[in-house]
């Protein structure tokens, strides 16, 4: 389906990356693109003609670029649409130079435009912080993870009757002390996030960049992807990845290895 539609008109790809691109794993920092997703992405992203390749995700922006490899040669949505980053047009060259002067972690972050929400909410991610600090326990499983614009807590390796309790506490606090900020729930992880964040609103922005002739496709596979296959209802695909739920989606495959070969299928008819 995906082939065909790319042979009728210019399409605008949004992939999710955990869940996504990359496999669940027990902690964040180790989860990278499945086999052949990268490759499939680097033989696709100069066709700008014909596709505009964009990673949407929880994660930052500078943190995508590292562990996807991709650099500047696509676009990201990152922190939920909160960081908004470009395809620059000397994507490749720049690339190439950065590579032969500096290693992998040194990436720059310029060219990621944060959203004016962020500020207005930073009093209130500083009482997030704060929180955590006092009720996060140390070596129970627990994972804070403070991207600057909005703060995560994973929970996968707690156990689940130390966790509930904490996360519910923590909500109620979100509701009562930071109201410019919502609490947001992902696979066994819960964000504090300012209310404007969503990954419907990054679609939008994306699709913007864009431009109007290109037919917007998002695969995701958690409950924040929801957002972005609801303001794909009207123009546009939603693909869900993973098991069976209700969703908005209309269509589904059944792992970031399924989105693989679909993306390696894509490069082959786009080449």
């Amino acid at each position: 389906m995906l082939e065909e539609l790319a042979a009728r008109s210019p399409i605008l790809l949004c992939l999710d990356y955990d869940g996504t691109i990359s496999d669940l794993v027990s902690r964040p920092a180790m989860a990278r693109p499945v086999a052949g997703v990268v490759a499939a992405i680097r033989a696709m992203a100069p066709r700008r003609d014909r596709i505009a390749i964009a990673i949407v995700s929880g994660r930052p922006v500078a943190e995508l670029r590292r562990m996807t490899g991709l650099g500047r040669q696509v676009m990201y949505a990152g922190v939920h649409g909160l960081e908004i980053a470009g395809r620059s047009d000397d994507a490749r060259r720049h690339d190439a130079e950065h590579d032969a002067e500096h290693d992998a972690g040194d990436d720059a972050e310029d060219g990621v435009r944060v959203s004016e929400s962020v500020a207005l909410s930073a009093t209130e991610l500083d009482r997030v912080r704060a929180w955590f600090a006092r009720h996060v326990p140390d070596g129970a499983g627990f994972e804070v993870e403070d991207k600057q614009s909005a703060i995560a807590l994973h929970y996968r390796n707690a156990e689940p009757a130390a966790a509930a309790p904490l996360i519910a506490r923590f909500e109620e606090f979100v509701r009562t002390d930071a109201p410019h900020l919502r609490a947001a729930h992902n696979k066994m992880v819960v964000e504090a996030l300012p209310v404007a964040a969503s990954k419907g609103e990054a679609v939008r922005a994306l699709s913007s960049a864009a431009g109007a002739a290109f037919m917007p496709v998002y695969f995701g596979d958690d409950r924040t992807d929801e957002d972005a296959f609801a303001a794909l209802l009207a123009r546009g695909l939603g693909v869900l990845v993973g098991e069976a739920r209700p969703s908005l989606a209309r269509w589904r495959v059944e792992s970031p290895a399924a989105v693989a070969r679909i993306l390696t299928a894509l490069a082959k008819v786009l080449a």
